[in-house]
């Protein structure tokens, strides 16, 4: 259970505190004031706007605004007592049926918007990916080549990618991916390449880079190992050839 502080102001009622994370309902689609009423409101029971703005000190206008959004979403229901609004939290399990009719929709445009990518990545020479989560979808674009090649630098892919790291070793395992890589002789016993399923070469540690060159299929990659990671995407079958052949040289010569 993470730990709100008290800077970003997140409240949470009581009785839902050991279950419920304001911020996990933001992530599927809420802000944080409509998070906040939701969770008021299964707290509370039906409930009049009075009452909603009290518990979550959320003045009455944004109380109103917020209510009519989730309204809209299907997450809160009303009805009128004494000409009066008493509003009510849909049950919890509306967010998995929402969640599973975007997957559904999701998966029918799948096709056409696949078809748009490609048509548009064929006219594309290069892309810069940044942070963890940009080297994490070049990873998953190698898991779809039956092999590929790398050399350069070692030292920080697992200490900066940490579980994705990992990750990417069991699904080339699982995918019986084949990988050849040249790293410096200085990460021979190493826990990186303890846990890569790849075969090793090593060349001296003066020919050692920074940066690391990933080459699948016809996109080469480099990527600098800096605390926010960053890479170039190269899509060109002729830079893809010649950094191949630089390869094959370093392998050669390279040693176990």
């Amino acid at each position: 259970m993470s730990i709100l502080t008290t800077i970003n102001k997140i409240y949470i009622p009581k009785r839902l505190k050991e279950t419920v994370e304001i911020s996990k309902l933001q992530q599927i689609g809420l802000n944080l004031n409509e998070a906040r009423i939701y969770l008021a409101l299964l707290n509370l029971g039906p409930s009049q706007a009075g009452k909603i703005s009290k518990e979550t000190e959320i003045n009455r206008t944004t109380i109103y605004d917020s209510i009519n959004r989730l309204i809209e979403k299907g997450l809160v229901s009303y009805t009128l007592q004494a000409n009066k609004k008493v509003f009510q939290a849909v049950s919890p399990s509306e967010l998995l049926n929402q969640a599973k009719e975007k997957e559904r929709i999701v998966e029918e445009i799948l096709p056409e918007l696949n078809k748009i990518f490609h048509e548009s990545k064929e006219k594309e020479e290069s892309n810069i990916f940044k942070g963890r989560k940009g080297i994490r979808s070049i990873l998953n674009s190698i898991l779809n080549y039956k092999e590929y090649i790398a050399f350069g630098s070692s030292g920080r892919f697992l200490e900066i990618m940490k579980y994705d790291f990992e990750l990417f070793q069991r699904n080339k395992k699982e995918k019986k991916i084949k990988a050849r890589v040249i790293i410096p002789e200085t990460s021979k016993k190493t826990e990186q390449v303890r846990l890569a399923y790849s075969a090793f070469k090593y060349i001296p540690e003066e020919f050692s880079s920074p940066t690391t060159t990933f080459v699948f299929g016809n996109n080469t990659t480099i990527i600098v190992w800096s605390e926010n990671p960053i890479a170039t995407l190269i899509k060109s079958e002729e830079v893809a050839k010649s950094y191949k052949n630089y390869f094959e040289l370093l392998w050669k010569i390279a040693k176990k």
